[in-house]
């Protein structure tokens, strides 16, 4: 077992990321290996490597909602400049900005996550200041420390996330107004309504 399963695994046992059995996803659409498309095996073999897992289970059109505001998370692709690709609970309904693939090592709970609208990997943006801080966004081309996470179950159900660079819990800020409504922000310390998900 390679340094970043082990230091997963370390995690998992501590309580962080308890153990959940694999169940069905509601609307994702699980992809065998070797069926999807090249980017999503490039993601699958890309996990598998980083892991050292032989077998890393993949999903197409997976949405997330948040448990804060009922809202789907949507990829603010149409912006332009520091806020592309801006990840915001704030839809009402399913649409191209609101699917994304997700691979994640079942042992580990590493997680990548991509962008159905633009192909481009989730990042959690840690160079960020004040209420951006850890601001995910669909904006990467490949997967680097600010692109992992790790999430404590499959798609399937209710779960929660952080960020792999800083262990901070991914939040919905459902406090935030205007623009910053439903914000994506990796930057709690413990896990409440904000940082509860489904997927």
């Amino acid at each position: 077992m390679n340094s970043a399963a082990r230091c997963a695994a370390a995690v998992m046992a501590a309580g962080l990321l308890p153990f959940v059995a694999p169940s069905a996803p509601a609307g994702a659409v699980p992809v065998a290996p070797g069926a999807g498309p090249p980017a999503l095996e490039r993601m699958r073999r890309e996990v598998a490597a980083a892991t050292g897992s032989r077998r890393v289970p993949c999903w197409r059109n997976v949405t997330i909602r948040s448990a804060a505001n009922g809202r789907y998370v949507s990829a603010e692709i149409g912006w332009d400049g520091a806020g592309y690709g801006a990840l915001r609970a704030r839809a009402t309904r399913v649409s191209p900005w609101e699917r994304f693939t997700v691979c994640r090592d079942a042992y580990s709970g590493a997680t990548w996550i991509r962008a159905q609208a633009n192909n481009d990997f989730v990042s959690a943006e840690l160079d960020y200041a004040g209420a951006t801080y850890g601001l995910l966004r669909a904006q990467a081309q490949k997967v680097a420390g600010w692109e992992r996470f790790y999430s404590n179950r499959p798609p399937g159900g209710t779960f929660s996330f952080y960020a792999r660079a800083t262990r901070r819990w991914v939040s919905a800020e459902v406090t935030f107004r205007g623009r910053g409504y439903g914000s994506l922000r990796a930057r709690a310390t413990s896990v409440g309504a904000e940082e509860t998900f489904r997927w």
